[in-house]
């Protein structure tokens, strides 16, 4: 019986990290953090829901974020140690910078509208069940959202000439 016990454990072990879905992911609010010389600093802040019934720890984030589908910003690596819950939401804090030759046309472009789009894309490593530590690495991020026009028309004021 302990043998059972013990294969069934071991198999399920193996299977559980294709097992991970994907924690859903929704824009909180952004902050400007800074001004300076390389750009916006700005922190975005995501909740994201784990539907998993365990913990899931995001250990290293390596992402690179797109504006309006056309500016490339320079790639981000971070690592957020942040264990999110099992069926719970957790607000995650992810650093951006805008640098400065992109800041005007993105004005420039958004005059119109309230926001500004962005696509987000990469990879995290994540750990799941804190007691096992069962890793998953370069899990893929793809996501897509938008933050408020005016927190980059703010932080730009004074900076660039309009």
């Amino acid at each position: 019986m302990h043998r059972r016990s013990f294969l069934l454990g071991g198999v399920s072990v193996l299977v559980l990290p294709s097992c991970v879905s994907k924690p859903k992911m929704e824009l909180h609010h952004a902050e400007v953090q800074t001004a300076g010389p390389m750009g916006i600093g700005m922190n975005v802040y995501l909740r994201v829901n784990n539907d998993n019934s365990f913990d899931v720890q995001v250990r290293n984030v390596r992402v690179q974020t797109t504006l309006q589908g056309r500016w490339t910003l320079p790639p981000v690596a971070y690592s957020p140690n942040q264990w999110l819950p099992a069926d719970g939401t957790t607000v995650v804090q992810a650093p951006v910078i805008i640098p400065w030759p992109l800041v005007g046309p993105l004005l420039a472009e958004t005059a119109m509208s309230p926001s500004i789009s962005y696509r987000v894309r990469g990879e995290a490593d994540v750990t799941a069940i804190r007691s096992i530590g069962i890793r998953s690495d370069n899990y893929p991020v793809d996501e897509t959202g938008s933050i408020p026009r005016i927190a980059v028309a703010q932080a730009a004021r004074g900076t660039l000439p309009f």
